[in-house]
């Protein structure tokens, strides 16, 4: 029996996990298998105790053009293939979410799909002027891929939000820097997307950890609830200064 190919790359160093998706030649298209290959490279990198900065990257032209519904599309039901793309996208963008190790992205070329929610699930992303954003890739089903419509209300409001998607928008890597959504990098991506990341850890790192928490709970979490979240992490830092 072959082995199955690996489109997901993971490496430790200096205390940053570095995920690279690795099916140029499909656009870094996520079907199933890559799907789960990326959600377990995301919760190892979690877990590893020696990290603590996630790096995002990918290879070939394009950062992640979507979903991949080849398979789905084929079959005679193509409903348990989409629920377990759609389960398995879930639970990655919820370990995400809840993580207190920062995340920076970096994208080149077409995000669309569960590619703009990789883009939006990170802290940070950086991406090449020619960059570009779609809610759903040209060629595909036209729905938002499973995330999105969780993610991109979130990141830019619900009524650009319904513009971008609506609209069938490309936004240009300018527009979307002026939204708030990346930072252009007119020099080499991969090595700007590795100075952030290291210039994350370091005095700060515990602190930025649980901002970070902080603010992605802030949707799901009440008010007093989150108040409360906060006056812990409050105490948590002095006695850490303390000791």
């Amino acid at each position: 029996m072959s082995e199955l190919r690996a489109f997901v790359n993971l490496s430790v160093a200096d205390r940053i996990a570095h995920i690279e998706l690795a099916r140029p030649e499909f656009g870094n298209a996520l079907d199933l298998a890559m799907t789960h290959q990326l959600r377990d490279a995301v919760q190892r990198s979690l877990d590893h105790p020696e990290v603590d900065i996630l790096k995002l990257t990918s290879t070939g032209d394009d950062f992640c053009v979507g979903t991949d519904t080849q398979a789905a599309r084929d079959a005679d039901d193509p409903t348990t293939e989409v629920f377990e793309q759609a389960a398995a996208l879930d639970e990655m963008f919820g370990i995400l979410n809840a993580s207190t190790k920062p995340v920076v992205a970096g994208v080149q070329g077409l995000a669309a799909g569960s590619g703009l929610g990789m883009a939006l699930a990170a802290d940070f992303t950086l991406c090449t002027p020619d960059a570009s954003f779609r809610v759903a890739n040209d060629g595909g089903l036209g729905a938002p891929d499973p995330g999105l419509a969780w993610l991109l209300p979130r990141a830019v409001g619900q009524q650009r939000a319904l513009s971008f998607a609506l609209g069938r928008q490309t936004l240009d890597a300018q527009t979307a820097e002026r939204w708030g959504l990346v930072t252009i990098v007119e020099d080499d991506l991969g090595r700007a997307v590795h100075d952030l990341a290291r210039s994350l850890t370091g005095e700060n790192l515990w602190a930025n950890g649980e901002t970070r928490r902080l603010l992605r709970a802030s949707w799901d979490t009440n008010r007093t609830e989150l108040s409360q979240s906060e006056a812990v992490t409050m105490v948590r830092a002095m006695l850490r200064a303390r000791s």
